[in-house]
């Protein structure tokens, strides 16, 4: 439900992220076919992938605080949406979304280019996994955007500005749609009614699929025992297999890590060890960097255990994003005065996402809707480890030669609700 709308002037942002995608250790596996090869980013590029992964890891821990189910979110998503508003914004407010997302002031156009790069790659790495990402622009016919803003999103973010009636019975089955259409189903509806003087709305989807370069063999999935962190516990479908993979572990938790395809994404789940629980691998992973711990990792014969299980999840991210240095967006205060001539302020974000992990690969998406009003202004390589993720896990989906995260989760037995 799109709250806040009620006799003001709006503006909603829409993001609809999907994928499941993840990073490979120590070598990505290659085919004749589908070789892999490294994504080509700037020096400024990669630092922007290194901030925007602690960025992914501080987003992961305020959401893994806050909510006590099962959860699945796109980083990587919410990063393009900041980004497109970004683009838009000046002063303070944009300061803070630069600060938030771990970039420096007043460096709008190198995020674009940035994004622009991750845009046009990331789906093309992988012929074995299928990654689609798009974006695009309603606009109220009654308002205006300005054209220097236009060209920039359409220039960055293949976002192209198309005027709507907002006040057409229409308009919401239309959003609907797009979002239907570009996460191939897996999110159908984001929104039940629309203001119709709402300003623009604003979209994001990436859709994944990944077929794991080793599937698991049906017949070994079997029902195992899962102990939740409350201590009780449930019988859930355990996906089994014995396989080099890559391995890591420190004082509080194992790692290992499940390629897709031809390595380019990979899934990476981080199991606490005995006396430890979830939250506290998130400050741990933060303390160290992502990076840092992804070379970590060194290929290991692992017994694995993994569930099989889907999970949906939903998040109102406003107070969060605020809490997390960014007030000003959500004020009278707010400067998006590159965006457009009439005064706006963002005043809802949520997030939807879904994932499916099974014996042949991956499927998932997100989605995630902004609303906007007016205002009047080294391990031994040949050990053999046990890993068995029989009690509640984190996990990771990454890009092997950026570290890039796209879509993050816990799995404890605790599915939200309805």
């Amino acid at each position: 439900m799109v709250k806040g709308l009620i006799k003001m002037k709006t503006m909603s942002t829409i993001c609809a992220a999907a994928a499941m995608t993840c990073f490979v250790a120590c070598g990505a596996f290659e085919s004749p076919n589908n070789e892999y090869k490294p994504l080509s980013l700037s020096t400024k590029a990669m630092e922007y992938v290194s901030e925007g992964n602690d960025f992914s890891l501080g987003f992961t821990q305020n959401v893994a605080s806050s909510s006590k189910s099962d959860f699945v979110v796109s980083p990587l998503s919410l990063q393009f949406v900041l980004g497109m508003l970004l683009e838009g914004a000046d002063g303070r407010t944009a300061d803070e979304i630069c600060e938030v997302l771990g970039y420096g002031a007043g460096e709008s156009a190198e995020v674009g280019e940035f994004c622009k790069s991750m845009l046009e790659q990331l789906p093309e790495i992988d012929r074995a996994t299928k990654l689609n990402i798009a974006n695009a622009i309603l606009l109220n016919q009654d308002y205006s955007m300005l054209p220097s803003y236009k060209k920039g999103v359409a220039n960055y973010y293949e976002a192209y500005v198309e005027n709507a009636d907002f006040g057409s019975p229409l308009i919401v089955g239309r959003i609907n749609s797009w979002c239907k259409r570009n996460t191939n189903g897996m999110i159908p509806k984001i929104i039940d009614t629309l203001d119709p003087d709402a300003f623009a709305v604003l979209l994001n989807a990436i859709y994944f699929n990944g077929k794991w370069t080793s599937p698991f063999e049906k017949s070994m999935t079997g029902s195992e025992k899962f102990k939740k962190e409350s201590g009780a516990s449930l019988q859930v479908p355990m996906m089994k297999k014995n396989r080099l993979l890559a391995y890591t572990w420190n004082d509080v938790f194992q790692a290992v890590r499940l390629p897709y395809g031809n390595g380019a994404y990979s899934l990476t789940v981080c199991l606490p060890l005995d006396g430890y629980t979830v939250a506290d691998i998130l400050p741990v992973l933060e303390k160290t960097g992502w990076r840092q711990f992804c070379a970590s990792m060194s290929s290991y014969n692992v017994d694995l255990w993994l569930p099989r299980f889907e999970t949906a999840f939903s998040m109102e991210l406003t107070d969060m994003l605020a809490a997390m240095g960014m007030p000003a967006a959500f004020t009278a205060a707010a400067d998006f005065s590159k965006m457009t001539e009439t005064s706006v302020c963002v005043s809802e974000i949520l997030q939807k996402a879904i994932i499916k992990v099974s014996e042949e690969g991956t499927e998932a998406a997100a989605v995630t809707i902004g609303t906007m009003k007016a205002t009047s202004a080294a391990p031994d390589p040949e050990r053999n480890v046990d890993f068995h993720a029989d009690h509640p896990f984190l996990y990771f989906i990454s890009e092997q030669s950026s570290g890039a995260i796209l879509f993050t989760g816990r799995y404890g037995g605790e599915p939200a609700a309805e």
